[in-house]
């Protein structure tokens, strides 16, 4: 997965080091998959995520979509010659997450030269769906048509 280790990718404001990306250090996660158009992260439960009731905060639900969904599209675009921003996620809770490890995983639906369509799942330690997310991500930056990498 590595891009160089820091390797400046996106110009002079922003690095990325794809073997220790900063929000997977942050998390303690560890992403178990990222291939073309899908990403599986596996999380384990920690009590600062948590409400008064010891369940994981639905918002920390969307940023492990957010993610997940984020390296399903690095495993689309492994060449990181095009750049997207997310525009619209829409988050679903179906079941709280009151221990255990957890998976995020996330999948391009559809990619288009402008838009970028994507799905993700928030699945408990047993395989139940916790949370399912879709989102819009718009492309800002793509290789020329008919370039060659």
């Amino acid at each position: 997965m590595s891009q160089g280790n820091g390797k400046n990718l996106f110009g002079d404001h922003v690095q990325i080091d794809l073997d220790q990306p900063n929000t997977i250090k942050t998390f303690g996660a560890e992403i178990e998959t990222m291939e073309d158009g899908f990403a599986r992260i596996k999380y384990r439960y920690r009590r600062e995520w948590c409400n008064p009731r010891g369940t994981i905060q639905g918002g920390m639900y969307s940023v492990f979509l957010d993610e997940a969904m984020g390296y399903a599209l690095m495993g689309k675009f492994p060449k990181f010659d095009t750049l997207w921003t997310t525009t619209s996620m829409t988050v679903n809770l179906l079941r709280p997450i009151d221990g255990g490890d957890f998976y995020a995983e996330g999948r391009v639906v559809r990619a288009g030269r402008r838009a970028i369509y994507t799905e993700g799942e928030v699945l408990t330690a047993h395989g139940k769906s916790a949370a399912r997310a879709s989102a819009n991500f718009l492309v800002i930056q793509s290789p020329e048509p008919g370039a060659t990498g």
